[in-house]
C-alpha cells in the first residue's frame, strides 16, 4: 500500500520519491500531534489526504499509522 501512496503523492505533486515520503510522514507526524493534544477528528484523516492528493480510499493507512 505504501508504495501506491507514494506514487500517488509523486503524480500529484510533481515530486520524486524521497519528497513524497517526507510529504506523507508530516501528514502521520501531524495526525499524531492532534492524537496527543486530544483533538483529533475524523475529518483530519480527509483533510490529510486532500493535502497529499490522495482519495479518501487511504484513510485507512493514516488510521493504521496511528495505532503502532
Amino acid at each position: 500500500m505504501i508504495d501506491s501512496i507514494i506514487n500517488n503523492i509523486c503524480n500529484t505533486c510533481s515530486c520524486n520519491d524521497k519528497q513524497a515520503n517526507e510529504y506523507l510522514d508530516d501528514e502521520v507526524r501531524n495526525l499524531r500531534d492532534l492524537q496527543e493534544l486530544g483533538d483529533l477528528e475524523s475529518r483530519d484523516m480527509e483533510v490529510a489526504c486532500d493535502n497529499l492528493g490522495l482519495e479518501y480510499d487511504y484513510i485507512e493507512y493514516f488510521v493504521n499509522a496511528l495505532c503502532f
